[in-house]
């Protein structure tokens, strides 16, 4: 009972730490003690967390079969009942965010049951962990060094990626805004940062946690996964090579590749828990075609189901990698006469396709589109009318001008593509793991042609679902990777651990007959350490701006992690793209804001303006809807575009001498160099930013210089420039002419 009432009331002191002392608003930019004691705290939410998402999986897999733990193993156990946990609470927290019902007293009422069913699984937990470190005694020097490395790279990644508050460009723009407003309207209908409905409405536990802790939850949610998915690696590897050192291997280079990642990686995106997710659904599905006709068929099957909802729910777009996998799995089977596993394969297919049509009907019926990825097929089935209701009717004709441009754009089948494609399955990261697996592969198929064997690999099932894997993504990266090859890349990432766990099959197949060298190579218990020590090289060679791992970011991750940054400071030194001095907060997007106030709405003319100050609201073209006065903004007087503007509480501006203008409404009547003077004046200026508002008592006139800075900015302006503007006012000339319920039609650019 002691143990119960100090396990539950740890969650309660943890809840209460965050929504009393609440660092993140109330001590932004507070350096000292209170960093390292809110850091303590957001790892303790990462352990509670984790056996909160388990223990609804364990629930329901023990109520499936009661001798689960028993028939799979006990690590085995802790990751299916984790993944499956993930798929049960994603369930729910989207019908949760349906009902608006994303508030802290409904996140800790949720929660607060499975803290205490998870006890027992931690107690166990703990009990197998306490036994293990008695056994250390008798482990030799490398095992040791092995375990204490991983060690070493698991505190760095949560350094880094955990706890050092980051996301980079797209997360500063517009992932941030969509979680901040899902949060603040207590729901995950349509909003104003449009896009990310179809994308991030499933995010449920990132959600959750935010509402647990703070905004930063999102990375402590990933860091969670991750933790998860390096175990499901070391099961994979254990299941390809039972002993020896390699499934250790394949979790430290996991690990290790995530540390430093320029321009992918960020744990407070989706891209990294959807990585964790596919490694499972793999994994989970192997083992359920291995045991099709056991006992423990149906909880594997169970759990893997499970994780695939999940998958699809937090990114849709997964559905079509997994359909594709689970479709060549089946007919790899059928072609080999193994009907069941065939029938397993087509069951999780069809499963995955179920999901995603239920989630694309979803999106049409709440929205008026299935998904705006393919929006150029998807546009004759579009309902304009809802669209225009929503108010994102000129962002979607806008997206589909550019998905277009984009295919035109694609990235040629030459060289450039061999090179895209390594890029994106890292190979040039984990190249002496994979190359040294291609030699043994090579040397294998040598050795069974000439003595006429003909060996399957060990854990056929899984080695038959990782080829599957690779497979499809390079069918993936030829039919829509090298249209969109920067977000292909990103998104790509869950190719790392198949990477990796591949890489250790083919390792170990059967060389019997090879060269003397190589299978006594493989054989010598340093092999692996040395595999893993070029490959880390590889990992460290391969990465852009190498050396600030060592003088920038693990210095910075430090500083913030023994509180000698607060958050303030976090933000402002960041790394990657831009490279400015100011990092997530630019100055003058920070002087406007004290102007401005809380959750005003500063619609900035920049897209790296970032402000990631609490209840800083920075809005920008495309990533924000207007609203459906749009056409009147755009193409009518300056007066209507003004009432338009207003009737949506858009009145501050952002404009800065020294950024460029990513937006088109310099284009509209009210905003042109020769007409925005009539009407906005400088509200606040630090010399290079002004906060504009609407002419009045507590403004300044713009004055000639100012006028000329922002006509060159203009004139410039790739966005201003490269806009269909006469095409637009074409549509919307026409669909004005045209009664309601508006429908869709050939548009201007589709001819051409």
């Amino acid at each position: 009972m002691t143990a119960f009432i100090t396990y539950l009331a740890g969650y309660g002191a943890l809840v209460a730490w965050f929504k009393w002392v609440d660092v993140y608003h109330a001590h932004f930019a507070t350096a000292g003690l209170l960093v390292v004691a809110y850091n303590a705290f957001r790892v303790l939410f990462i352990f509670y967390l984790f056996w909160i998402v388990h223990a609804a999986g364990a629930l329901l897999l023990r109520a499936i079969a009661s001798n689960t733990r028993q028939s799979i193993g006990t690590l085995e156990h802790l990751a299916l009942s984790f993944f499956a946990g993930a798929g049960v609470w994603h369930i729910a927290l989207l019908g949760l965010g349906y009902l608006d019902l994303y508030t802290v007293p409904v996140a800790v009422a949720v929660t607060l049951p499975f803290v205490a069913l998870s006890l027992p699984d931690v107690r166990d937990a703990f009990g197998q962990l306490h036994r293990n470190i008695a056994a250390w005694r008798s482990l030799d020097g490398l095992t040791l060094a092995g375990t204490a490395l991983i060690s070493v790279f698991a505190g760095m990644l949560i350094m880094v990626k955990g706890l050092y508050p980051g996301g980079g460009h797209d997360y500063f723009t517009h992932y941030f805004y969509f979680y901040q407003t899902v949060i603040d309207k207590a729901g995950i209908w349509p909003n104003e940062v449009w896009y990310h409905y179809y994308y991030s409405k499933g995010a449920g536990l990132y959600f959750l946690a935010m509402l647990l802790t703070d905004p930063l939850a999102p990375q402590l949610v990933t860091s969670c996964f991750m933790a998860a998915a390096a175990l499901v690696i070391f099961l994979l590897g254990r299941r390809f090579a039972p002993e020896g050192a390699w499934p250790w291997v394949g979790v430290a280079t996991f690990l290790a590749a995530y540390i430093y990642t320029p321009m992918w990686g960020q744990f407070e995106k989706l891209h990294e828990l959807n990585t964790c997710f596919i490694i499972a659904i793999l994994w989970g599905a192997a083992n359920t075609i291995e045991r099709s006709g056991t006992r423990a068929w149906l909880t594997w099957a169970t759990a893997t189901i499970l994780t695939i909802i999940a998958a699809v729910i937090v990114n849709t777009t997964a559905a079509i990698f997994l359909g594709a996998v689970f479709a060549a799995l089946a007919l790899w089977y059928l072609v080999r006469a193994q009907s069941q596993c065939s029938i397993v394969c087509l069951g999780f297919a069809g499963i995955t396709g179920t999901i995603l049509a239920s989630i694309l009907t979803l999106n049409f019926f709440t929205t008026g589109l299935f998904l705006d990825q393919g929006i150029q097929l998807l546009w004759p089935f579009t309902n304009v009318e809802k669209l225009n209701r929503w108010g994102v009717l000129p962002e979607i004709l806008m997206l589909q001008w550019g998905r277009m441009g984009l295919v035109k754009e694609s990235v040629p089948l030459s060289f450039k593509f061999v090179r895209f494609l390594i890029q994106s399955a890292r190979l040039d990261l984990l190249a002496p793991l994979f190359v040294g697996g291609l030699i043994v592969a090579l040397a294998a198929i040598r050795a069974r042609t000439h003595i006429g064997a003909r060996g399957m690999l060990t854990g056929s099932s899984h080695a038959a679902t990782l080829s599957a894997a690779s497979l499809t993504f390079i069918a993936l990266a030829f039919v829509t990777g090298r249209a969109q090859p920067v977000s292909f890349f990103r998104y790509a990432s869950f190719m790392v651990p198949i990477t990796i766990v591949a890489s250790i099959a083919l390792l170990m197949l059967p060389i019997a007959g090879a060269p003397s060298w190589l299978r006594h190579t493989l054989r010598d218990r340093r092999t692996p350490p040395v595999a893993l020590a070029v490959t880390l090289l590889a990992i460290f060679a391969a990465a852009s701006q190498r050396a600030r791992l060592f003088d920038t970011v693990l210095p910075r991750a430090w500083h913030f992690g023994i509180g000698t940054y607060s958050i303030d400071t976090a933000y402002t030194l960041q790394t990657g793209w831009p490279d400015k001095p100011w990092g997530a907060i630019y100055p003058g997007a920070r002087g406007a804001f004290e102007i401005a106030g809380p959750r005003i709405p500063i619609w900035s003319m920049h897209v790296t303006s970032y402000c990631m100050l609490p209840d800083c609201r920075i809005e920008g073209a495309n990533s924000f809807k207007i609203g459906a006065g749009w056409d009147r903004l755009m193409f009518g007087t300056p007066e209507q575009g003004r009432e338009v503007l207003q009737s949506v509480g858009i009145d501050h501006f952002l404009f800065s001498r020294e950024l460029p203008v990513h937006d088109y409404l310099p284009l509209s009547p009210l905003l042109r160099p020769d007409n925005i003077a009539r009407y906005l004046g400088v509200r606040w200026t630090d010399g290079v930013t002004s906060l504009l508002t609407w002419v009045g008592p507590d403004t300044v006139a713009l004055d000639p210089a100012w006028l000329a800075e922002y006509r060159r900015a203009v004139e410039q302006s790739p966005t201003v420039q490269g806009l269909p503007y006469a095409d637009m006012q074409t549509i919307f000339a026409r669909l004005n002419a045209t009664p309601h319920p508006w429908r869709p039609f050939k548009l201007p650019w589709e001819s051409r």
